[in-house]
């Protein structure tokens, strides 16, 4: 009679421990894989901010200088010719990618995969070329990005502080142009989720600390990190000189007296 031998196996012990180095193992993985997820949609994030600068910059180069305007009221037609989506369509190959990847908005169009019902920059580009820019009812959100209403002529914080071209502009590397705007996460916040500009001269109105949060209202400050209140939160940023960075909110704003917005006292 031949002796039958039995396979060994795993024992209940041995098969805990290689479930509890599996478990390690992605406990230690998995912060990296989200930590490098989120390092990768900042950078796209940035590639876009970027790409706006050099089509803004042909569309100066077109105008003898001039910046474009601003357009949106808040969550509805404005001025829809004149907003920044609708003058610079043209001046990049392909469409504008105007749409953060991490852009959780639900002012985005259903159409869009959005939960608002209402007009997208597409559809409002097709209005535009057929002359119809009056009676369209609200608008979805058509971007992640927005102006800074400095250098606007029809949102700027005055006709006296109106840096709309290149030849008011001192130090263009010092100058934010474009920012994240808010998702619209909070009812105080909404309105600005559907519009194309922020208003920067109003943030230094709120107490020191309170800074942050009050901006937060109207720029996604913590898009790539942080709290919408800490001043260390950051958000993709884009100058008049053409580059951009992702940069705590502390760097583009400290004061009304020492910030990245007001033309006059941007360092």
């Amino acid at each position: 009679m031949r002796s039958v031998r039995q396979s060994p196996g795993f024992t209940l012990i041995e098969l805990l421990v290689v479930i509890a180095i599996i478990a390690v193992l992605v406990g230690i993985l998995l912060p990296a894989l989200g930590g490098a997820r989120a390092t990768a949609r900042a950078a796209v994030c940035l590639s876009q901010v970027r790409s706006l600068g050099m089509a803004h910059r042909l569309y100066a180069d077109d105008h003898k200088g001039a910046y474009v305007d601003a357009g949106l009221a808040h969550g509805g037609v404005a001025d829809l010719p004149n907003s920044w989506p609708v003058l610079l369509a043209d001046y990049t190959e392909g469409g504008l990618a105007i749409r953060s990847p991490v852009d959780r908005s639900a002012y985005w169009s259903v159409r869009e995969g959005g939960a608002f019902e209402g007009l997208t920059l597409a559809e409002a580009l097709e209005h535009v070329r057929r002359g119809q820019t009056r009676g369209l009812g609200e608008l979805a959100r058509w971007t992640s990005y927005g102006l800074n209403n400095y250098t606007t002529r029809s949102v700027s914080p005055s006709p006296q502080q109106t840096y709309d071209a290149d030849r008011k502009i001192d130090r263009p590397y010092a100058t934010v142009h474009w920012l994240m705007m808010t998702f619209g996460q909070t009812e105080a916040s909404a309105s600005f989720a559907r519009t194309d500009h922020v208003h920067a001269e109003d943030w230094g109105s709120a107490p020191g600390g309170q800074v942050p949060a009050r901006a937060s209202l109207e720029s996604q400050i913590n898009a790539h990190g942080g709290g919408p209140g800490d001043w260390t939160a950051r958000a993709t940023y884009g100058y008049l000189d053409g580059h951009a960075a992702v940069e705590a909110f502390d760097r583009v704003y400290e004061s009304f007296q020492k910030n990245r917005f007001d033309p006059t006292v941007a360092q």
